[in-house]
């Protein structure tokens, strides 16, 4: 009994013991799992926060993301741009060079239309010109001259004047170049101007010749301005010639020079002028002279005569006055039988003395001296290397064709009007010119830019200017003898 007490006390403690032990236990799991408890909330609240930290951070990471991909567009967009520009400059060039390579297609190919269409031109005139030899042979003589019209020249003169006569002869006789012209004759009254224009005027007027009184150049120069159409004229009796007045000659002030330069350079110091009273333009001349000889280191004497008695008696008082030189401008009745007479001094004679025929039956017992009209513009060059060896032949020809020309003199004064002077030869081959060279142009707009070579020198035809250059001619007779004085 006692052993089962003691048995019994024995698996009470036991049981006290475990029971002790499960409380122990049972202890330790609570911590455990209170500690578990704390951990699963730490745990938890980790949880609950990393999914934020993980939100900023992705965050970041797409704004990063974002910049660097806007960046990246413009940088694309950009180069979109660019790529763009050079498309649309390419484009440009190609367009412009398709049009530039079209335009020089059409102007090729209008080249081509005009040059057959001048080819079918030609052919066709020429077919119809072949098959029309007689009018053409009327129309034109000479393959040289232009398919323009003959200009219509009008020589307007004073009432009395035979010069336009003269030169239509001489024109009538001038061959093939007569062609270039047509001239037409009309006197000038004074009073009757306004009649004379309106002829002119219905006419149709395409240039005008003719000098004379002041009174007829006046009117001459004031139509040409009216009518835009060229005057020309051999007149030297103005200084400054109008718009459209073209002198075929040297002007006053440059033959005073000249007369001046040679009379002092042949050792004359005092030159008397015996003039007609009424030449003006001899008037002038000697008024220049009388400007431009003193300044050479002459003096200069000046008389104006009426008739034949007053002519003697002016002539005594320049030899009164003692004159080495005597200058006849222009020639008279007068002049000439005193150029048969033996004198104390020596002639000169102005440019209207030379002729082709002088001096015809002149007799000359004593050197005079000519200015001629024949000038020097431009020598040639080979005229000038050749003048050192034709000077000494040229005595030797004149003195063999002296008597020649002695023989011929009366035939020559016959031919002069079918000849023309050399004014008339140079007049002609001028309008010839002109023709020829007169193709879209006026004449006066033509003959403004012109210049011709004649026998009388180098034309320049500037408005408002005398057309004649060069230097002064002098000559120098005795008997029918020629001898040429010029350098």
């Amino acid at each position: 009994m006692d052993e089962k007490n003691r048995q019994g006390d024995t698996e009470a403690k036991e049981m006290d013991e475990r029971n002790h032990q499960g409380s122990t236990e049972a202890k330790e799991m609570d911590e455990r799992n209170s500690q578990g408890g704390s951990e699963a909330k730490e745990s938890k609240e980790r949880v609950k926060q990393a999914p934020h930290t993980g939100a900023e951070q992705h965050k970041g990471h797409e704004y990063y993301e974002d910049v660097e991909d806007s960046e990246e567009e413009a940088a694309l967009e950009r180069e979109r741009q660019r790529l763009r520009e050079e498309r649309r400059a390419r484009r440009k060039q190609k367009e412009a060079a398709q049009k530039a390579a079209q335009k020089a297609a059409q102007r090729r190919r209008l080249f081509l239309l005009l040059f057959f269409l001048c080819v079918v031109f030609m052919a066709l005139f020429l077919f119809l010109r072949k098959g029309r030899p007689a009018q053409r042979g009327e129309e034109k003589t000479s393959s040289s001259v232009a398919e323009r019209a003959p200009i219509e020249v009008y020589y307007v003169e004073d009432k009395g004047s035979t010069k336009g006569e003269e030169l239509g002869t001489y024109l009538e006789n001038a061959g093939e170049n007569n062609a270039s012209v047509n001239l037409h004759t009309l006197i000038y009254e004074e009073g009757k101007e306004e009649d004379l224009k309106q002829e002119l005027k219905e006419a149709k007027a395409e240039l005008l010749l003719g000098e004379g009184s002041e009174k007829l150049e006046a009117f001459l120069e004031k139509f040409s301005v009216e009518e835009k159409i060229p005057y020309l004229s051999q007149s030297s009796k103005k200084l400054e010639p109008g718009n459209n007045h073209f002198v075929l000659e040297k002007s006053l002030e440059d033959q005073a020079v000249d007369l001046g330069f040679f009379a002092y350079n042949e050792a004359f110091r005092k030159m008397g002028i015996l003039l007609h009273n009424g030449d003006e333009k001899g008037k002038t001349l000697a008024e220049q002279l009388s400007e431009s000889f003193p300044e050479y280191g002459g003096t200069v004497e000046i008389r104006t005569y009426q008739g034949e008695e007053d002519f003697q008696a002016k002539l005594s008082e320049l030899e009164e006055a003692g004159i080495d030189l005597l200058f006849l401008p222009s020639p008279g009745e007068q002049e000439k039988a005193l150029l048969s007479q033996e004198k104390a001094y020596n002639v000169l004679l102005g440019k209207d003395w030379d002729q082709e025929n002088f001096p015809a039956d002149l007799e000359l017992p004593y050197p005079v001296y000519l200015y001629g009209r024949e000038n020097k513009a431009f020598p040639l060059v080979e005229k000038e290397e050749e003048s050192s060896d034709s000077s000494g032949e040229e005595a030797q020809k004149s003195s063999d064709l002296s008597g020649k020309e002695a023989q011929e003199s009366s035939n020559s004064s016959g031919e002069e009007a079918q000849s023309g002077s050399r004014y008339d030869r140079d007049l002609l081959g001028i309008l010839s010119k002109l023709r020829t060279e007169a193709k879209k142009k006026s004449l006066l707009q033509t003959l403004e830019s012109m210049s011709y070579q004649g026998e009388c020198g180098e034309y320049h035809f500037l408005p408002g200017q005398y057309c004649l250059k060069g230097q002064g001619q002098f000559y120098e007779f005795q008997g029918q003898e020629k001898r040429d004085l010029n350098p």
